[in-house]
């Protein structure tokens, strides 16, 4: 009995390492997934911006960010109520509009928030930071604030599911704890049906 309940214990022991091992080992391919997942998002939104005739120079990754903090800013968005094409209910396409800091940044404990994708989408916004010489020293994407779900109705009576947009609504933006960021760009993925081109919404001093 002592031999069986020792060879039991054993077992135990080698299962728990073992699923201990295989977390960590997940971790580490989830981490290295999100680092590389980071890097192309930053290549194909530096490529972009080229295409649209914004040069943002390589950055300068000698002062390296902090990872136990991060920074916070707010950025209010109005639309520029004359290129409304009707009411807002009647707003299905990313309007022009003016961002403005609605609060300055703030230093937060903590990594950065995970974002769940780091794909194009016109239902996201890209962020990119930029330091005094204009180099891109990060990016990223959150949820369009903007974007709003409803119930139409057509002629007919029948409602559809429509995402129409805002006039006015703010931005909370998390970027790295970066003393060589000076400024926060603010960019919408549009989408033509076969490929993404960003436009600019507008841009923040960082401090």
């Amino acid at each position: 009995m002592k031999v069986t309940l020792s060879a039991i214990g054993v077992g135990v022991v080698a299962a728990m390492l073992f699923a201990t091992t295989g977390a960590q080992e997940a971790e580490k391919r989830a981490a290295s997934a999100a680092v590389s997942g980071r890097a192309a998002l930053s290549e194909r939104v530096r490529t972009l911006l080229a295409e649209s005739g914004v040069e943002v120079g390589a950055a300068d990754t000698t002062q390296a960010a902090s990872a136990r903090t991060h920074r916070e800013l707010r950025v209010s968005w109005e639309a520029d109520k004359a290129a409304l094409p009707g009411p807002a209910a009647a707003q299905y396409t990313n309007a022009r509009g003016r961002v403005a800091l609605a609060r300055a940044a703030v230093r937060r404990e903590g990594a950065l928030p995970k974002r769940r994708s780091a794909e194009l989408s016109p239902t996201q916004v890209v962020v990119v930071a930029l330091d005094a010489e204009g180099r891109m020293r990060w990016c990223g994407v959150v949820a369009d604030p903007r974007l709003l779900r409803a119930e139409v109705s057509d002629p007919g009576g029948e409602l559809t599911g429509q995402v129409i947009y805002r006039e006015s609504a703010e931005f909370v933006v998390h970027y790295p704890d970066d003393d060589s960021i000076t400024e926060i760009r603010l960019y919408h993925p549009d989408w033509d049906g076969q490929k993404f081109s960003l436009a600019p919404l507008g841009a923040v001093a960082a401090r």
